[in-house]
């Protein structure tokens, strides 16, 4: 069964790089492709299979039912190019008891909540005749909340709402900020054919979109729909019944991008922590993860370096996750 398994992933992970190729770049909703979280983004980006931790929800809503504990995460990445990126979030598993006199089990679930920052300051503003005027910054915000069920032990399905937000400070002509608002769908579904080998399918970024109005800006100001690519994520981890090898791969494609590819490998010690490899579509990655007890409960300290391929420099990560 474990060759077979093994088998399964390397395929998988051949057709993922069979059908490669370059990406697109400059749609609306970049700061929610980024990838969330030290650990997802030193697998590689590849997470929407793996049934743990906080991130769960943003990935795949449908992993939430089999999450072990509640977890609280929070997360900082220093970018390049006066970029920030932010992330706040909890999630826990819903598993009730079933009354034994009225007989059956009750339908195991999951819910998660976050808020994903990101920004960029010093962007160089300039007149018609290219001199400085002053510089911008931009920001923008999800808060999300998401729902699973899962009716049968090995599959779930679950749904994320998002609610966006855009800000460009200082930009009217009275100085104050145009700002934009939006919502989004994403849909998920796990599975779990065989032990330890995990799948997920996950649709997002349904309706999301920015709609502006710059009436209030220029004189002669337009109306602009800008909205999300649709992305579709197709995943696979596998972790060894020994516990301490696990193997992620995922495929990304949309309505107005070419397909990326994601991989990782985590080497982990129960008491200890973890050490992680992936390669975010052209962008390798690397990080660590340690382990330690506060206020007698189980934390983790985990950090991810991305070495980015479409800005010079590189990415550093840090999060921190607490169980509850």
């Amino acid at each position: 069964m474990k060759k077979y398994i093994l088998t399964l992933f390397m395929s998988f992970i051949f057709v993922l790089t069979a059908f490669a190729r370059p990406g697109d770049g400059g749609y609306a909703g970049a700061f929610l492709r980024m990838g969330l979280g030290a650990r997802a983004k030193a697998l590689g980006d590849a997470y929407s299979a793996i049934p743990e931790g906080a991130v769960a929800g943003f990935y795949n809503p449908a992993l939430l039912p089999h999450l072990k504990e509640r977890q609280l995460a929070a997360s900082y990445s220093f970018l390049t190019l006066d970029r920030n990126f932010d992330f706040i979030g909890f999630a826990m598993p819903l598993n009730p008891k079933a009354d034994p006199e009225a007989g059956g089990n009750l339908l195991k679930a999951g819910l998660a909540l976050g808020w994903v920052h990101a920004g960029v300051d010093k962007i160089y503003g300039t007149d018609g005749s290219g001199n400085h005027t002053m510089d911008f910054s931009n920001s923008e915000h999800a808060f999300y909340l998401s729902f699973a069920l899962s009716p049968f032990e090995r599959f779930s399905i679950g749904i994320t709402g998002k609610v966006l937000y855009n800000q460009m400070p200082d930009i009217q002509k009275d100085n104050s900020a145009l700002t934009s608002t939006g919502f989004g769908i994403d849909v998920g579904a796990y599975f779990m054919p065989v032990n330890n080998l995990t799948l997920g399918l996950v649709l997002r970024d349904n309706m999301s979109k920015y709609s502006w109005n710059t009436d209030t800006v220029y004189e002669r100001g337009t109306s602009t729909v800008n909205k999300f690519p649709k992305v579709t994520r197709a995943a696979m981890a596998y972790r060894i019944p020994q516990q301490w090898l696990l193997l992620t791969a995922e495929i990304e494609d949309s309505d107005k991008q070419n397909p990326r590819y994601h991989y990782g490998m985590e080497l982990s010690n129960a008491k200890i922590g973890a050490l992680r490899f992936g390669l975010d579509d052209n962008s390798p990655t690397f990080g660590l993860g340690i382990k330690f007890n506060l206020l007698n409960k189980s934390n983790m300290i985990n950090y991810a370096f991305v070495l980015s391929q479409d800005a010079p420099g590189s990415d550093h990560i840090f999060s921190w996750a607490f169980n509850i």
